[in-house]
């Protein structure tokens, strides 16, 4: 990222610019539905963070096309509630997808414009079928109580591949000729879905047991700074 705004700190000359290359910093925000008798306990993420790449030729009347690249990483973790810090377990998941890219630029100023943008992407996903067997953690109470086990059985099922469509809509702005500033914002469409479901058979608390069924479409939104460098 760094490299491509010291190369566009300067103009420099390679006559008709044809191609632009692209990269992007951004967040994001996925959901989780939960269904079952046992709310105390939640399957949740956070720490989202998005990181895309992008080469794309320039057309007639505005118009890009190329191929571009995501990665998107958030933490999943289960939490009991009464929340304590400690009651947490996760996993850093990770989704990477990369596919053709459709871009149409709109000029509303001389340097300031709006971009609209669509993406198919082929994704993978690090995540992997799991069975659960009883292994938990202890949840500590708020209050200092005496520390509770909760154990967990069931299985977790994966959707390692699967296909988004991502429609996106942004504004930017031309520092020079050659390098451009933009924020922009991304709907990311599992067409495949759900990505992940995990069917808790039994939760077992107190001698009192309990089911939940939590699933992760893969559908998700996200916000994003960027860099921009036309040669």
């Amino acid at each position: 990222m760094l490299g491509i705004l010291t190369l566009g700190s300067t103009e420099i000359s390679f006559g008709q610019k044809n191609w632009e290359i692209e990269a992007k910093i951004g967040t994001g925000n996925t959901n989780i539905n939960t269904g079952g008798n046992y709310s105390d306990l939640e399957l949740s993420t956070n720490n989202h963070r998005l990181i895309s790449f992008g080469l794309l030729k320039k057309l007639k009347n505005n118009f890009s096309f190329g191929v571009d690249s995501d990665i998107y990483r958030f933490q999943l973790e289960y939490t009991f509630l009464p929340l304590d810090q400690d009651n947490k377990v996760g996993t850093r998941t990770k989704f990477w997808s990369i596919g053709p890219k459709l871009q149409k630029d709109i000029y509303i100023k001389p340097k300031l414009g709006l971009s609209l943008a669509v993406a198919f992407h082929l994704t993978q996903t690090n995540l992997n079928d799991e069975v659960y067997t009883g292994i938990w953690q202890t949840v500590r109470l708020p209050g200092g109580g005496q520390p509770i086990p909760v154990l967990l059985y069931g299985n977790k099922e994966i959707e390692k591949v699967t296909f988004h469509f991502k429609p996106e809509g942004g504004i930017f702005y031309d520092i020079t000729e050659s390098s451009r500033i933009t924020f922009s914002c991304e709907w990311g469409i599992n067409l495949r879905e759900p990505t992940l479901v995990v069917n808790l058979d039994r939760i077992v608390v107190e001698d009192q047991t309990f089911q939940n069924r939590h699933i992760l479409d893969g559908n998700y939104f996200s916000a994003q700074l960027g860099y921009r460098y036309s040669f």
